[in-house]
């Protein structure tokens, strides 16, 4: 049968857990007495002092362990003591035929050990553990490791392997106390259960699958650089969720330094990770130079790699500082697009007093990443709402509206925010005017009450919680946001009154 152990999963910074080899079980005198002493527990109630011996040696009832899923956290003030969960820790056990051990939680003590190093331990707190059919599974909360004195080098070399490797193969060792049910002789806590395993873990493969998704904005700086921010997508191979915090990348050219890429407290979950990158472009460069001239004729790419003070964090730069990776930026960054429209859902009211108000739902187009609209009507830009193709053969005297200041609210990730603002109407409606709105009017009521609309908008945004207002191109054309939709009704006629 077949025995699992959660904490073991905690062990490592970067990787996510494959199932540990299996390891074919040796009947020998301890095994037997470990087999008996469960035996007599179940029949009897009793555990004897014998049998806790027994359970002592590293391989003992407990054979092997698997991490399936790990989370660490690496933010913590004392950056040689991260936290660690993780909600699937599976361990295989000793086989004792016809028994099936009632035990219902567990915790652990581990010793987590690199190429012969002991590089610290954890303790976890209790936690709910099943048993089926020879394995036993189990889940820990937030756990501390805390890495020994002597050994952070030998950490932060780990942390390189499983940074830069498919899989990097760690030693656990230590002890579970468990919790058994033995019904009418109640529970039981039997402490000291040894164990010393190795788990293989998967790395981070060099985070080298990453791809350059879209540019919200790209401007010159006062200072002469030039500013990109722009969304990354980058996979994370490993069943390791990590809190990074703030990191720094060198950016690269054909080898040559062009600047330095930013992520902001960069959280990594397994499989796909849109991430908003803030890259600066020393323009005094001729690399960096050659580099944003060259956009303009053919895609390029722009190296991505850790060096010695990538994070504020020691623990983790030798692990980051071999990361060395990539992205494609698109000449004139063609093809990339918005996840989805940034609005929908338009609907026009006039009142008898020609006050004009818009009611609209915004969403996120920046693929997960959270924004707050802070300026609908900045300067050096014309604002504007026009009706679409079909209408009105006026080009000119098509525009519905202008934007004006005024209209503030936030967009989480994946939400939608639903407001109500107003906006500018013609003062006066001249004859080509009402001409073209006396089309929209009727076109509205031979189609369901709605017409179709460009945009023009080139509002002013912060990303992310980032602090920076930049200017985003909300404009339909521009986004290829084809089938605009603008709901309008009999109060629409309000827009002739003078």
């Amino acid at each position: 049968m077949k025995f699992s152990l959660k904490a073991v999963a905690l062990t490592t910074l970067v990787a996510s857990t494959a199932l540990a080899a299996p390891i074919v079980e040796k009947r020998d005198a301890n095994s037997d007495r470990i087999g008996a002493c469960f035996v007599g527990l179940l029949l009897t109630g009793s555990w004897p002092g014998s049998c806790k011996a027994a359970m002592s040696v590293d391989l003992g009832l407990i054979r092997s362990i698997a991490i399936n899923q790990m989370s660490m956290d690496f933010t913590t003030a004392n950056p040689w003591a991260p936290t660690t969960a993780s909600n699937d820790v599976v361990a295989t056990m000793l086989s004792i035929p016809g028994v099936t051990l009632p035990i219902d939680s567990v915790r652990q003590h581990v010793i987590i050990i690199d190429n012969g190093v002991q590089l610290g331990s954890f303790d976890t707190p209790w936690s709910a553990a099943s048993v089926k059919g020879g394995t036993m599974k189990t889940a820990f909360t937030t756990s501390t490791l805390n890495v020994f004195p002597d050994a952070k080098s030998a950490f932060s070399k780990f942390v390189g392997s499983l940074s830069t490797k498919a899989s990097h193969p760690v030693t656990l060792k230590g002890a579970v106390d468990a919790k058994l049910n033995l019904g009418i002789f109640g529970h039981l806590t039997i402490p000291g259960i040894g164990f010393k395993t190795v788990v293989p873990i998967k790395g981070l493969d060099g985070l080298k699958n990453q791809k350059y998704i879209f540019a919200i904005d790209i401007s010159p700086g006062i200072d002469g650089n030039t500013y990109m921010t722009s969304i990354l997508n980058i996979n994370n191979p490993s069943q390791l969720s990590l809190t990074l915090g703030d990191v720094n990348f060198d950016s690269t050219h054909k080898g040559a330094h062009i600047g330095i890429s930013t992520v902001k407290n960069l959280k990594l979950i397994p499989g796909d990770n849109q991430v908003v990158s803030y890259t600066v472009l020393d323009m005094e460069l001729e690399a960096a130079r050659t580099f944003s001239q060259a956009l303009y004729t053919s895609d390029e790419i722009m190296g991505i790699g850790g060096y010695a003070n990538s994070s504020t964090n020691p623990a983790l730069n030798a692990g980051l500082a071999a990361v060395k990776s990539g992205v494609t930026i698109p000449m004139n960054f063609q093809g990339l697009h918005l996840s989805q429209p940034p609005y929908k859902s338009w609907s026009l009211k006039i009142s008898t007093a020609r006050v004009a108000t818009v009611t609209a739902t915004f969403q996120s187009p920046y693929y997960g990443i959270p924004y707050e609209f802070t300026a609908s009507n900045p300067s050096g830009y014309i604002n504007q709402v026009k009706a679409g193709e079909g209408i009105s053969n006026d080009a000119v005297e098509k525009q519905i509206w202008k934007f004006k200041d005024g209209l503030k609210f936030k967009v989480s990730g994946s939400g939608a925010t639903t407001v109500s603002f107003e906006v500018d109407i013609p003062k006066t409606v001249s004859s080509i005017q009402a001409k073209a709105f006396t089309d929209m009017s009727n076109y509205a009521k031979a189609n369901g009450g709605v017409i179709p609309i460009t945009i023009d908008w080139m509002p002013m945004i912060i990303i992310n919680g980032d602090g920076t207002e930049r200017s985003v191109d909300w404009t339909t054309v521009g986004n290829a946001l084809n089938d605009i939709k603008l709901t309008i009704g009999d109060d629409f006629a309000n827009i002739f009154i003078k």
